[in-house]
């Protein structure tokens, strides 16, 4: 999936974080909880205000949604 986005131009408005799941899973943890999503990866979520917008996994990630939904 990492691999996916990075054959693409990001939305300038987007800040991506990419976390190692192995070495810090207490804060992978702690992402799920705070933001009552389930815990997968290859995983991406699109925060706003807060609060997840949007999340997705594995081959469902690509970098049209997340154009999409950080255009509004």
């Amino acid at each position: 999936a990492k691999n996916r986005l990075e054959k693409n131009t990001p939305p300038s408005n987007a800040v991506f974080y990419f976390l190692d799941l192995i070495k810090f899973r207490n804060i992978s943890d702690m992402v799920a909880s705070v933001f009552s999503v389930h815990h997968e990866s290859p995983q991406l979520l699109i925060i706003k205000n807060g609060e997840c917008v949007y999340e997705e996994t594995h081959s469902g990630i690509n970098m049209h949604d997340i154009h999409a939904q950080t255009a509004a």
